[in-house]
């Protein structure tokens, strides 16, 4: 009776462990394994706008290890697989895309936004380049366009105006908590000249300040949000436009 209660017990064992090996096909590895690095290059997309070098260097490390554990469970998979006694026909080869791992980008980002522009309607296009020589990281030189049309609400004035900018960006998402998030937070300012206001006036000056983020989409692009308040100085005979700015646009990176 003894032996029967040992060989039982030994029997369950073998079979558990069994079910934990050969759990997974090995196309729900693959699934796993892709899954799992799609999150790591959306990290390191965040990381590499935030010039996070350390946090870059480590998810490089994660995604090599990541890899290179694949390879050796891939390996036992197939070593571990049952002979085939039925002969089927091959099945058609599993393709794994990896994305390249290394270091892409000139630190171009183009932006195209629309919303709220001073309190009227507006939209805009930022191009941002990385001022990576600079001592402090995560400084972007902004120069860009704005169109907004409305009326002034402090006199009432219908206007049309096209204004040229020049500002910077700075990136603060080093200082903020990790969320595990692809997203990167920024505030910024740039100075407005208005070239061209009701197809016949040149403006005078305007300024705005925002703080923005981004929320990168793998291989898709950037989702850009911003908040902030913009004056601007059309016309002498007019008083200064002045309102908030609320932006929704998408962006590249280069």
């Amino acid at each position: 009776m003894k032996k029967l209660i040992i060989c039982l017990v030994a029997l369950f064992i073998v079979t558990a462990s069994a079910n934990v090996a050969f759990g997974r096909t090995m196309q729900e590895e693959m699934d796993a394994v892709r899954d799992y690095l799609n999150v790591v290059d959306a990290k390191l997309a965040t990381a590499k706008q935030a010039k996070n070098t350390a946090r870059i260097n480590l998810l490089h490390k994660e995604k090599a290890a990541t890899l290179l554990r694949w390879e050796k469970l891939k390996a036992t998979m197939e070593t571990a697989k049952p002979p085939v006694i039925i002969r089927t026909p091959a099945p058609d080869p599993v393709i794994i895309t990896v994305p390249n791992t290394e270091e892409a980008g000139r630190g171009v980002a183009l932006y195209l936004n629309g919303g709220l522009d001073s309190g009227l309607t507006g939209i805009g296009a930022n191009l941002d380049y990385d001022l990576s020589g600079l001592p402090a990281e995560g400084i972007k030189l902004r120069v860009g366009a704005n169109y907004i049309a409305g009326a002034n609400p402090r006199s009432s004035d219908s206007m049309k105006a096209v204004s040229a900018k020049l500002g910077a960006v700075y990136y603060i998402t080093p200082y903020l908590p990790d969320l595990g998030l692809p997203m990167t937070w920024y505030v910024g300012g740039a100075y407005l000249y208005p070239v061209k206001v009701n197809n016949a006036r040149v403006g005078k000056y305007g300024l705005e300040a925002y703080i923005g983020t981004n929320y990168v989409i793998p291989e898709m692009g950037v989702i850009n949000v911003e908040l902030g308040y913009g004056a601007l100085k059309y016309a002498d005979d007019q008083p200064a436009l002045k309102g908030i700015d609320l932006k929704l646009g998408y962006g590249i990176l280069f």
